[in-house]
């Protein structure tokens, strides 16, 4: 049984990077691959946590001025993970972040896309919706090769830019829809989700002044 999970994994796994339509479909249909969809979010939070713990998102910039500087120190010292319990904590902020960003964007993809294809698409569930998004996110677990040198941010890149695609496919799936209105739905839903991610940067902003 867990040879042939293991199989299904992999080939489900090659079959989207390689944009297989079929294997999409068999995604959308089968069950067994809701949790397989989880794991791949859960690595991925993984890799966003690890990215948190050994890449610094906010440095200081020499020439700002000084109420600036301040307020930017502020973020800086939020987003420093130095000890092992902070590290802990930075994994388990990947993971849920990235958990949350999976259920956001996949109801903001449904919420437009049963609105763009309510003519021509075909009804999907949300549970469906998070099937085909998750298994979109695949190429993104490149990732995890940052930390090798030269090559590995290159490979992290690709992977990213390609899960654009998959992503775009995954629309396509999933509302049976043609290619131009799969990438307009995703462009729709992304700029929500900028606008969700510009309200919580404003508040972690707020959060870092209120702690100096």
């Amino acid at each position: 049984m867990l040879a042939a999970l293991q199989q299904s994994f992999w080939d489900r796994l090659v079959g989207v990077l390689t944009l297989r339509r079929a294997v999409y479909e068999a995604i959308l249909r089968d069950a067994e691959a809701t949790p397989q969809a989880w794991w791949i979010v859960v690595f991925l939070g993984l890799a966003n946590g690890v990215a948190l713990v050994t890449t610094p998102l906010v440095t200081v910039p020499s020439d700002l001025p000084p109420d600036i500087a301040a307020d930017v120190a502020a973020l800086e010292v939020l987003f420093t993970f130095d000890t092992n319990g902070e590290r802990v904590v930075a994994l388990a902020l990947g993971v849920v972040g990235a958990v949350v960003s999976w259920y956001v964007s996949s109801w903001l993809l449904r919420l437009v896309g049963r609105r763009v294809a309510a003519i021509t698409g075909r009804p999907i569930s949300g549970v469906q919706m998070r099937r085909l998004v998750g298994w979109g996110y695949a190429p993104s677990l490149a990732s995890f090769l940052a930390p090798i040198p030269v090559i590995g941010p290159l490979l992290a890149f690709l992977g990213s830019l390609w899960s654009l695609v998959t992503a775009v496919m995954a629309v396509r799936v999933a509302f049976d829809v043609s290619i131009g209105k799969a990438v307009a739905i995703e462009l729709v839903a992304a700029l929500l989700v900028l606008v969700v991610l510009v309200i919580l940067a404003l508040l972690a902003f707020l959060l870092a002044q209120a702690l100096v």
